[in-house]
């Protein structure tokens, strides 16, 4: 398994923290929205070439559009997730 590092802006992580999510509850939330972007983006057949388009700009304009849309589509997933 690889490892990457994630920066969140100081109200993100201040937010996490006073909602008490666990790293161990972020990990997967995170694991199942990746999963889930590498499946819709396959299903669509758009395979944009990392060189051409950085990690630091893949979400720039719809991440909050897409993780939206991927926690209404799993909230009962992510609220036993919450419960962990």
């Amino acid at each position: 398994m690889d490892t990457i590092t994630v920066k969140l802006p100081e109200d993100v992580a201040a937010q996490l923290k006073a909602e008490r999510i666990s790293k161990e509850q972020l990990d997967s939330f995170l694991v199942a929205a990746v999963q889930a972007w590498l499946m819709r983006r396959e299903a669509a057949g758009s395979r944009p070439r990392v060189a051409k388009r950085p990690w630091a700009e893949a979400f720039r304009d719809s991440a909050v559009v897409f993780v939206d849309q991927l926690m209404d589509e799993n909230r009962a997933l992510f609220e036993e997730l919450a419960r962990l």
